[in-house]
């Protein structure tokens, strides 16, 4: 475990996460905002692969793997991104499987990976880019305290159209 909340558990990826894990990012309705449109078995063996390497905090992307305390289960991910130019500016990015959406989980896993992000590394701000047409993924940002920063137009080349860009972000409060 690396963090946990009242009904999760954050910690690293095994091979048992595999199976759920190349589910859940192969389900068209969670890849609908994400940059990827399938997700393979292999896809999920070297993404879970490159992770055995890397660490919490340092620069570039960590995926946690999110378990739901009551039965075990893999319920989805989420991730830090440190930036390698500036160790103080992080993003965040989290999928959640879909049959457990509109349970609560993506609110309490971004909570809680912001305060312990916050809490063990000297970041100053924490950022989070979601298409707005993904009014679901903008209310958890917010009940996570994050603020809406800005909405760029047409700022992105995402699944052969041009999209919108919302960004959030939450600061440290000294």
């Amino acid at each position: 475990m690396i963090f946990e909340t009242t009904r999760l558990i954050a910690r690293r990826f095994g091979p048992p996460d595999l199976e759920p894990f190349v589910a859940m990012r192969d389900d068209p309705e969670v890849s609908r905002y994400q940059s990827w449109d399938r997700f393979t078995h292999e896809d999920g063996q070297t993404f879970i692969a490159e992770l055995v390497r890397m660490e919490p905090g340092q620069p570039g992307w960590f995926q946690f793997a999110l378990e739901e305390k009551s039965t075990g289960l893999f319920i989805g991910d989420c991730g830090l991104f440190t930036d390698p130019a500036d160790p103080r500016l992080a993003r965040i990015g989290y999928s959640i499987a879909r049959t457990f959406w509109r349970r609560g989980f993506a609110t309490e896993a971004v909570s809680a990976l912001t305060a312990f992000a916050f809490d063990q590394f000297v970041l100053h701000r924490i950022a989070a880019s979601v298409d707005p047409r993904n009014a679901a993924s903008c209310r958890v940002l917010e009940k996570a305290g994050f603020v809406k920063e800005a909405h760029l137009r047409q700022s992105e080349w995402f699944k052969g159209q041009w999209a919108d860009d919302a960004i959030y972000a939450k600061l440290r409060r000294i």
